[in-house]
């Protein structure tokens, strides 16, 4: 039997595991298990619903994931949308050909416009059993954490700049109007700020040091990943298998930085996952992961 031994998180001087983490995340729930690793939901769970949308989430919240895995994009009018690609993917967002709307970068449009679009109906090749839910649209993180406040669940929000002509995004005020919403639906222990963009993970903790960050990427730093942490103040880093091995992962625990999995969705990778002594699995399958757990006698 697979065991997992649960770390401790030593942020803002004090010393918590993650479970103490997730169980301020709704105080009227009962306490979480120790030794087992967290579910993170990404983008909600795209293999089973359109992506980083509300019927997406509403299903993770319903298998018992313990994070919400999403997105966020910058509009024109400069208001955060909950949207993966830097522009709009029309393989699976349609607007009505009346509504004057047509696919661009984010930035190039306005909130209102953003909204317009149905992305439930199609889906992406990569997602071929996704369930279709026509008349869905992006979420802003506001009606998200809005939605979930009271959920048990904690909020693990990318901060996604924009690409190769798809228009400029200042990271501080990306990462302002981010920590803005945090505070304002009052989640900053139960929200994590991932990113590539390391200008955001710094920014955040130079705005708001108690909102916890997560390195993305960290291998293309091509440095120690330990000094990587300590650098931009992470106490989170996602890690592939060909990144670290187990006494690497053990290297970070020690120092309280936390290991995420990559997205995996195959039992066989999970248990590497798991055998490494990860915190965290990323999935697109979260009910599959979830009985995969208890199957095994590692979630209950």
């Amino acid at each position: 039997m697979m065991t997992y031994r649960t770390v401790g998180w030593r942020i803002w001087g004090a010393s918590l595991t993650t479970c103490a983490i997730l169980g301020a995340a709704a105080s009227a729930a009962a306490p979480l298990e120790a030794n087992r690793p967290l579910v993170i939901a990404h983008r909600g769970g795209a293999a089973l619903m359109p992506e980083n949308t509300f019927p997406a989430f509403d299903n993770a919240v319903r298998l018992g994931v313990d994070l919400l895995e999403f997105d966020m994009e910058m509009t024109s009018d400069d208001q955060l949308i909950v949207q993966h690609d830097g522009t709009v993917n029309s393989t699976f967002c349609t607007a009505d050909p009346g509504s004057g709307v047509t696919p661009g970068p984010v930035r190039n449009l306005t909130l209102a416009q953003v909204k317009r679009f149905d992305c439930g109906s199609k889906h992406r090749d990569i997602y071929p059993y996704q369930a279709a839910v026509p008349g869905t649209y992006m979420p802003t993180p506001a009606a998200l954490f809005a939605r979930y406040r009271h959920a048990k669940v904690m909020f693990y929000g990318e901060a996604k700049m924009p690409g190769p002509g798809e228009g400029d995004v200042d990271p501080v005020l990306f990462t302002k109007k981010i920590e803005a919403v945090i505070r304002k639906y009052q989640l900053e222990r139960r929200f994590i700020l991932q990113s590539s963009d390391y200008r955001t993970i710094d920014a955040m903790h130079a705005i708001n040091p108690r909102i916890r960050t997560c390195l993305l990427r960290p291998w293309d730093a091509k440095t120690d990943f330990l000094d990587l942490a300590r650098k931009h103040h992470a106490t989170c880093m996602l890690l592939r298998l060909q990144d670290a091995d187990a006494a690497q992962v053990k290297r970070l625990h020690d120092a309280g930085v936390m290991v995420v999995s990559e997205v995996i969705d195959d039992e066989t990778n999970w248990r590497k996952y798991l055998a490494r002594g990860d915190d965290a699995l990323f999935t697109n399958d979260p009910a599959r992961l979830v009985s995969f757990l208890k199957n095994n006698s590692i979630r209950h």
